[in-house]
């Protein structure tokens, strides 16, 4: 009996026993196997496990978790501070850490202060670089779910904080450290919880495990699914917008931008490849990122760890964070470190640990530091002769500077007022009138921005047209002139800018009518040539307040005189309306106020010209019910896009369905359902015709991108695209290794051109010039529609204004159509090949877009 008992219990312990060590990882890790083992620690200073919980590494740190360790580290060290400094769409705070020398801390403003001198080529001279610190902005994690990098950020800080000895007291003595802990809290936040909980007590590298395979659309990008690391010159979300403002205030001299890649790679750090630079970077730009490559490769020969750098990579596009800072006199460097995507991974390399990929970003960290503390007086001399050669470029240039603006719509035109404010280039406004051919340009809806400027080769990056390149190869896109993604018209200077500068502009907002509400009038009417109007409309009909939409043109008297409203006019007849009239007049009167439109209050529905106020070509409108497909197959870019600009600029309230729900749910309580770029290649040929149902019953359907096929392979709608014909055809033997270049170059990587609209198309309405600007990311191209009233947009000959694109393209491209419409039964199929919303910053032809919704219920059917 007793052996029997002693039994038992040796059974039960060894049971529990190996329960316990079920939930222990299978590599545990240490805070020492990350540091240095030459450096001893203040014991002051809280480590990251006192804070967070858990050693780094064994979870995925959550951004909250983040900013408590950098108050906790702030709170007890005299080297860091932290400051808030904005906050997400998701209303996380975001955080800005500073850490040098308690010296330097002291006297940080005046640092400051003499550091932006060398932005100044007047300046510059005066200042002692001996005695001046390097300033280097460490940004981890733009793309939430590469989070290895703004896991080793605790790691950082410790070491920055806590490291004691001669080589931290002279980092610090001659550094300030801008320390990003996360540029992307809402997606670095999405990740970690999905990483977290598909953990398991044992971590599998196996690739198909859940962990590691996210659900759509996964933690890179920031609440509106858009990518931050190409929003750094754009500045349309609010994380960039904070960025970029200590960005400016601090001009850093090198700039680190750590991510992660496939998980069979290795580690990469710039300068990438050399060819592949845009032009208006200095060629000492690259050799000052080649010598701080020899500080990484000596601290991963130490470590024996793969790495490469002069491969796929480049800097051409000046939206992303390693690429930002070159046109600024300071030397931007992207990392690339072979993703765990989880806890634990299988690769070809072998499999590897969290942690592991964490001390590396870790160990580029500190070679980073090193080589700027090391490299100290080269790179604040390059600094200072940037922006003094800068200066000299641009007194000599033949162009002086510019003019643009838009007189029928001020928003646009504010809106690149903002970049330029934001982005610290001089603009001003316009004192005297201007004509440059068939354009006029007007003081109070124009802006003139001079050559001559500190910031001249930043302001050139975003005015030049671009079409012929030295590679032909690009990892982003290929241009993005600011006016044509705006739709503004504009005009070089060939004489002084000071002719025609007014005040100096240091703030931005939409023009406001300056007149009130006239009440109690016959009706009300505003038109649709404000980039706002849409916005108007939609609170109107939300409210149920009847409102009629002008497919002719027509002169009313109001209260100012008689006035012409052209097509697309909204009138608001007060005699037909179930709302109050005083509740419909206090709308109008937030509308008048807030959206930048004019309401006028007109007198008589008697017109002296063009249609009366019960004409039947007042079309009656309806409140849309939206829904924009997501999900599986779908462009996360594009359908965050759309959502941005409906929900966040327009107050629409829309619905977000899942592509393959939507396959079978009921669809008839969406007025508009929108097809972001992307596949759709699970809905069969049941499904096809359940939504072909629903566009006959009066549904308009929008496909956009790359969806334009779904259109043409189902057949939805008689829309045909032209054929890929090859410019040389006939096959020719060539070298193996230029197949992937040749691919590659073939690609149309985001370039620029001009459409030719039917400024009589509904579709078209609040235009009022017939060439408008488009951007294009694919190669489909659309015939022209097989109905002759059927093509809103179609491209000229050639049309290209600025980008690469191949010649194979070129017959493609030609006479092209870019947007189409068919009425199809009661309802409208719109085919939009460019992107209308690209990054949300192309303004230009959101109209379009905002017009299916609005309007898309009265294109009416024509035929031959």
């Amino acid at each position: 009996m007793a052996s029997s008992l002693v039994h038992f219990w040796t059974v039960l312990t060894t049971l529990v026993l190996l329960t316990a060590l079920s939930f222990v990882p299978t590599q545990a890790v240490e805070l020492a196997d990350y540091l240095p083992d030459d450096v001893t620690f203040d014991a002051a200073i809280p480590t990251p496990q006192s804070v967070l919980g858990y050693e780094v590494g064994d979870w995925h740190v959550r951004y909250d978790q983040l900013v408590a360790y950098a108050e906790a580290v702030a709170a007890a060290s005299d080297r860091v501070q932290t400051r808030r400094v904005g906050k997400t769409h998701e209303q996380r705070d975001i955080l800005s850490i500073v850490v040098s020398s308690p010296e330097n801390l002291g006297r940080l403003e005046s640092i400051r202060q003499t550091h932006l001198k060398l932005s100044i080529a007047e300046e510059s001279d005066k200042v002692d670089l001996e005695g001046q610190p390097v300033v280097c902005f460490m940004g981890y994690s733009v793309h939430g779910n590469e989070s290895s990098a703004s896991n080793c950020v605790p790691l950082v800080l410790y070491y920055l904080a806590a490291a004691e000895g001669e080589e931290i007291e002279r980092w610090l003595s001659d550094s300030v450290i801008l320390v990003d802990p996360c540029m992307n809290p809402d997606g670095l936040s999405r990740f970690g919880q999905w990483a977290n909980s598909h953990k398991s007590a044992f971590p599998t590298g196996d690739p198909s495990h859940r962990e590691h395979d996210e659900v759509w659309p996964g933690g890179r990008t920031n609440h509106y699914w858009a990518d931050l690391n190409r929003d750094w010159l754009l500045l349309q979300h609010p994380e960039s917008q904070a960025r970029i403002e200590i960005f400016h205030d601090w001009r850093p001299n090198v700039l680190t931008d750590f991510h992660e890649m496939g998980s069979n790679a290795t580690f990469f750090f710039q300068p990438g490849v050399p060819s592949r630079k845009n032009p208006l970077t200095p060629i000492e730009n690259v050799r000052l990122t080649e010598e701080i490559a020899r500080y990484h490769a000596a601290a991963f020969d130490e470590a024996e760890g793969l790495y490469y750098s002069q491969e796929r990579f480049d800097d051409f596009y000046y939206g992303k964070g390693s690429t930002f800072p070159d046109i600024h006199g300071a030397v931007g460097i992207l990392f690339e470190q072979a993703s765990s995507r989880g806890h634990r991974r299988e690769s070809i390399n072998g499999t590897f640990e969290f942690p592991f990929t964490i001390e590396n970003q870790f160990r580029a960290t500190l070679s980073t530091l090193r080589a700027s503390i090391d490299l100290r007086e080269d790179l604040l001399d390059y600094q200072k002769r940037f922006y003094r050669d800068a200066w000299r470029e641009a007194g000599r240039a033949e162009n002086k500077g510019w003019i643009f603006g838009d007189r029928f719509d001020p928003v646009r035109t504010q809106r690149l007022v903002e970049l330029f404010v934001r982005q610290r280039i001089e603009v001003y406004e316009l004192k005297k009138s201007v004509t440059r051919g068939e354009e006029s340009f007007e003081p109070g809806s124009a802006y003139v921005v001079p050559r001559l400027q500190p910031q001249a080769r930043l302001l050139e990056a975003m005015m030049e047209t671009r079409t012929a390149f030295t590679d032909s190869l690009f990892y982003d896109v290929s241009t993005w002139t600011m006016p044509l993604a705006m739709g503004l018209p504009y005009t070089e200077l060939k004489e002084s800018s000071g002719t025609y500068q007014g005040e100096r502009v240091l703030d931005w907002g939409h023009a406001r009518p300056g007149a009130r509400l006239t009440p109690n009038a016959y009706a009300y009417a505003f038109s649709w040539d404000g980039y706002y109007a849409p916005r108007a409309l939609g609170r109107l009909l939300r409210e149920d307040i009847r409102c009629r939409a002008s497919t002719r043109s027509f002169v009313a008297a109001t209260a100012r005189g008689e006035e012409e409203f052209g097509l697309g006019s909204i009138v608001i007849p007060m005699g037909i309306q179930d709302v109050p009239r005083d509740e419909v007049e206090a709308l109008l009167a937030k509308i008048l106020k807030e959206d930048g439109v004019e309401v006028v209050a007109v007198t008589s529905g008697w017109t002296s010209r063009g249609i009366d106020l019960g004409s039947p070509s007042l079309r009656a409108l309806k409140a849309p019910k939206p829904a924009i497909l997501t999900g599986n197959g779908v462009s996360s870019y594009n359908s965050g896009a759309i959502w941005h600009l409906l929900d966040r600029r327009f107050e629409i309230e829309l619905s977000l369905i899942d592509n393959l729900d939507a396959r079978s749910m009921d669809l008839d309580r969406y007025t508009h359902i929108f097809l972001p770029s992307g596949r759709y290649n699970a809905w069969d040929s049941t499904h096809v015709e359940r939504l072909k149902t629903w566009v006959g019953e009066g549904g308009v359907l929008v496909a956009v991108g790359s969806s334009v096929r779904f259109l043409v392979n189902n057949e939805i709608a008689p829309i045909s695209l032209k054929s890929n014909i090859d410019a040389t055809p006939g096959q020719k033997r060539r070298a193996y290794a230029e197949a992937s270049p040749r691919n590659d170059a073939r690609r149309i990587s985001g370039a620029i051109f001009q459409s030719e609209l039917d400024l009589t198309h509904p579709l078209a309405y609040g235009y009022h010039r017939r060439l408008l600007p488009t951007f294009r990311n694919n190669s489909i191209f659309m015939e022209p529609s097989s109905n002759p009233y059927g093509t809103v947009a179609q491209y000229s000959a050639s049309p290209l204004l600025s980008g690469y694109m191949h010649s194979d393209h070129d017959r493609q491209v030609s006479n092209a159509a870019s947007m189409i419409s068919h009425r199809v039964g009661r309802g409208l199929v719109v085919a939009m090949t460019d992107d209308p919303t690209f990054r949300s910053f192309w303004y230009g032809p959101n109209k379009l877009l905002l017009n299916t919704l609005f309007f898309g219920q009265i294109v009416s059917r024509t035929g031959e």
